[in-house]
Formats: C-alpha cells, structure tokens, sequence
C-alpha cells in the first residue's frame, strides 16, 4: 500500500493538486534560497516564490506593506534584474533582493506578505 504524502510545500505552506507538486515547489524554494546565499542572482520565473522586505511610507500609509512570502507573476532578466509579485504591484530589483534573501528568511520564516495600509490622514499627506 502507498504511502499519501503531503500536498502542502513544507517550505511556503501552498496547496498543490499533488505530492509531487508540493515536493518539487519545496525543491524550487531551496534552490533559489542555496543560489541566493551563495551571492548568485538565480533566474525566476512564475509560480516562484521570494522575500519581500516590509515597506512603511511616511507620506502614503496606504502603500504600507508588511513583508514576507511572495509568489512571482513576472520576471526579467536583464542589466538590472526586476520581479513582480502576486501580494504587491510594482516593480522590485531582484538583485537588491537576491542579496536579502537570508536575512528575509529569518525574519518572516513562512509568513506570507501582504499589504498593510494605514489611512491615518497624518500619514497621507502629499509631501512634495
């Protein structure tokens, strides 16, 4: 008799259709984590899933964004390296971020990314 293995990545808490899915995300994770510490800036591509740092604006609380998982829509390669994610619009320089990733790790740990805003109106105020 088989064996029913976990349909969840152990990494990032996803649900996948499969076992095996779940197993190769976890796979993915570690790679792009290993690449990272070891001062690489490893290719991305969709479905991925990275660090955000937290982002906390004077001027306009309601982009606040607490930090954390993100999984990657879109990626390019190029002199200067930008992904998109799922949890937040905009760009990010995935160089700069590569370069984070360990400390991010042990930061937010499986926590999940998502926006924060505050829409205190002392925090919202057009400062230029």
């Amino acid at each position: 008799m088989g064996e029913i293995q976990s349909t969840s990545c152990c990494e990032t808490g996803r649900t996948f259709p499969t076992g095996e899915a779940a197993r190769a995300s976890e796979q993915r994770f570690r790679e792009i984590q290993a690449d990272c510490a070891a001062g690489h800036v490893p290719e991305l591509r969709a479905g991925d899933v990275i660090y955000l740092d937290t982002k906390i604006y004077l001027g306009h609380g309601r982009d606040d964004f607490h930090g954390g998982l993100a999984e990657v829509i879109e990626f390019n390669q190029g002199a200067a390296p930008f992904v998109k994610v799922a949890q937040q619009g905009g760009a990010y320089n995935w160089k700069l971020l590569a370069g984070w990733q360990k400390r991010l790790r042990s930061e937010f740990g499986k926590t999940w990314s998502y926006p924060d805003p505050d829409h205190r109106p002392e925090f919202n105020e057009d400062w230029h």
